[in-house]
């Protein structure tokens, strides 16, 4: 009869090496050499110079390896990368064995929060040089991410006033209670007080509140994390969060720009996106793909100055719901050449706004009095049918011919965007966020997309092809600094012999 399977005494004294123990094709060798070709100092990294004096410093490079490393693993949290440099023998491949405490770790995110932005765009560059990203097809989506502010501490003026209101017939209670039972045990008496001090203060505290609110001129206010709103979330309620705007590219689904914004709704988010997109991949013209929620005028005459072809999906227009869809607002036809409205009783409809008016109103009142459609066609109390046409309408109307001559490309939106996102939030623990303030919540989802490109890259050029891409580099910035050493060298010996 066989026994069990027996291994290595725990005690027994091996000689190894943490790089006999680091799988070939792992990919923290990949994020190592990333970390190594790329200039920190440049990017704006503190203490990439050591100071002279005091107690030497953690090199950038290794704290820039572990958080990498970690938010690529879904491993977040200050204490629990401390915990990794001392039991991940890949943390410690790439730490050298340093084992930085919480604080140190923490801090250096802190300090470097645009560097740590910087560092995604640096690896979207070298995806660009390495042809990975095309330029030619953008698709712009968002997804609301909990922030690290409970709903509890989000207030509202009317939700303000709803707890004053409450707080206010409660004191009173306890007042009254405790006139009328003066001649109680003291014990009793001494509690009634203790909980009327308790109303008081968070009385006090909520009318602070309220003159911030009143100051700020804001609707709400996160007491934890002050940049952060109330939105509502893809299951029908509601959370403190932030509104991520991701950007990726059409050809390996590369994550190519990122945003965060307060607004809970996406529009005017579309014209931001693609500046960023232009300026990080110097692109002139490309075609972007984007959802109703980005349907804003505004944001799409902006995008057609940029000499961007933007493919958005039509929001419904505000029509009645039990309206026919004869009648609806689409089927009545612009007539450029007579700037007139024709309507689908064939009925010319005019207008008495002028040419630079903002918001023009097109009807006839004689055609809709003598109409047989008129009781279905106008609802309400008003006796005529009136379009609207504003200052964006003939942006809108290209638009949505754009939108009709290519929906097959703009189906192809949701396999390009919303994929990435999915993988950030569900395989990288990106659900929420451990940070506060909208500067370090962008650092935050800086590295989680840096997380999920670095895996995209190995996935499609393979580990030892992103290896080979990666070695390549390295050489030249070897080569480079060793020039550059080489020329301070010989500037120093001159100044000596000259001095």
């Amino acid at each position: 009869m066989a026994g069990y399977k027996s291994g290595i005494d725990r005690r027994q004294i091996e000689m190894s090496s943490l790089e006999d123990k680091v799988q070939v094709e792992s990919m923290a060798r990949v994020i190592d050499l990333f970390i190594e070709v790329v200039d920190l100092e440049k990017l704006g990294f503190s203490k990439c110079k050591p100071a002279a004096t005091g107690r030497p410093s953690y090199p950038p490079k290794a704290m820039c390896k572990l958080y990498v490393y970690g938010y690529e693993n879904g491993i977040r949290s200050s204490r629990k990368l401390e915990r990794e440099t001392l039991c991940n023998i890949e943390v410690m491949w790439l730490m050298n064995s340093l084992t930085p405490d919480y604080k140190t770790i923490s801090e250096f995110r802190r300090e470097n929060t645009r560097p740590l932005q910087k560092l995604f765009r640096e690896f979207v560059k070298l995806c660009k040089s390495w042809n990975l990203v095309e330029g030619e097809l953008i698709a712009v989506d968002g997804t609301k991410i909990k922030a690290s502010n409970n709903k509890k501490n989000n207030f509202s003026r009317k939700k303000l006033d709803e707890r004053l209101a409450r707080l206010d017939e409660k004191i009173n209670n306890y007042l009254s209670e405790m006139d009328a039972f003066d001649q109680n045990i003291e014990t009793e008496q001494t509690t009634n007080i203790a909980e009327l001090q308790k109303l008081l203060g968070r009385k006090e505290l909520y009318e602070k509140y309220k003159k911030q609110l009143d100051e700020s001129g804001a609707n709400e206010l996160s007491t934890v994390d002050p940049d952060a709103r109330l939105m509502g979330n893809n299951r029908g309620g509601v959370e403190v969060s932030y509104n991520v705007q991701s950007a990726v590219d059409g050809k390996h689904k590369i994550i190519v720009e990122h945003d965060v914004s307060l607004n809970p709704s996406d529009q005017h988010q579309l014209g931001i996106m693609v500046k960023k997109v232009k300026r990080t991949l110097k692109l002139h013209r490309f075609t972007v793909l984007a959802d109703k929620g980005y349907y804003n005028g505004e944001d799409l005459l902006r995008l057609k100055k940029y000499k961007v072809s933007a493919i958005v999906a039509k929001q419904k227009p505000s029509d009645a719901k039990n309206l026919p869809e004869k009648f609806r607002s689409e089927k009545f036809l612009y007539n450029e050449s007579t700037d007139t409205y024709i309507c689908p009783s064939g009925q010319v409809l005019n207008t008495p706004s002028k040419k630079n008016a903002k918001r023009r109103n097109y009807f006839n009142k004689t055609a809709c009095a003598n109409c047989p459609y008129k009781t279905v066609c106008i609802s309400g109390i008003v006796k005529y049918r009136t379009i609207i046409r504003s200052q964006y309408s003939k942006i809108y109307e290209e638009t949505d011919k754009r939108f009709k001559e290519n929906k097959e490309l703009y189906s192809q939106r949701q396999q390009i965007v919303e994929h990435p996102l999915g993988t950030v939030k569900h395989s990288m623990n990106g659900r929420y966020f451990l940070v506060r303030t909208r500067s370090k919540v962008r650092t935050e989802i800086a590295l989680l997309f840096l997380g999920y490109n670095l895996k995209r890259a190995v996935n499609i050029l393979g580990f030892e092809g992103i290896m080979a891409k990666l070695n390549s580099l390295f050489c030249l910035f070897s080569m480079f600094t060793k020039n550059i050493l080489l020329s301070l060298l010989r500037w120093q010996n001159f100044v000596k012999l000259t001095t």
